[in-house]
């Protein structure tokens, strides 16, 4: 492959990963209205129920790193989630001071019935993929974040 064809794939790559990115910034968009939210809120309620799928839910001053909220706007935004009946605080840890915070079956509900369907769609994309192929897919992907990561880290302004 020539230097000017390795410059060209680059781009289309960089290229594709940008419009996916962007994707995702609309579905997020279109969620929030989907479940009548604010895009802060829903997203604050992805995150939730994605760190709970990991096995490692969020405390609130995580979630306010995560979203990019001052801990007084996190507590206002939880206050809202909360009363909505979307989420509750919870002491779960031996440290009664430790709160976590959990989704409420009827978000996960509304999340399910507006994600699942791109979950089948994704599974069918990406079932045209050979297993190596999407193993190779997954490590371009992390190592993109990875770099993106360190990228942030390292432009954060000092305190």
């Amino acid at each position: 492959m020539s230097e000017a064809e390795r410059g060209e794939a680059y781009e289309r790559v960089m290229r594709s990963f940008t419009a996916f990115s962007a994707t995702q910034k609309e579905l997020a968009r279109v969620f929030a209205r989907s479940v009548r939210m604010h895009t802060t809120d829903a997203d604050a309620i992805v995150l939730i129920i994605e760190a709970e799928n990991r096995g490692r839910p969020l405390t609130p001053a995580r979630l306010a790193e995560r979203v990019g909220l001052s801990p007084g706007a996190t507590s206002i935004l939880l206050g809202r989630l909360e009363q909505a009946g979307h989420i509750e605080r919870v002491r779960e840890s031996p440290d009664r001071r430790i709160v976590t915070l959990r989704s409420t079956t009827s978000i996960n509900a509304s999340a399910d019935a507006f994600f699942e369907p791109l979950q089948q769609q994704l599974g069918q994309t990406l079932g045209e993929f050979t297993t190596e192929q999407l193993a190779l897919i997954a490590r371009a992907a992390d190592n993109l974040r990875a770099a993106m990561e360190t990228y942030l880290r390292d432009s954060e302004p000092p305190d």
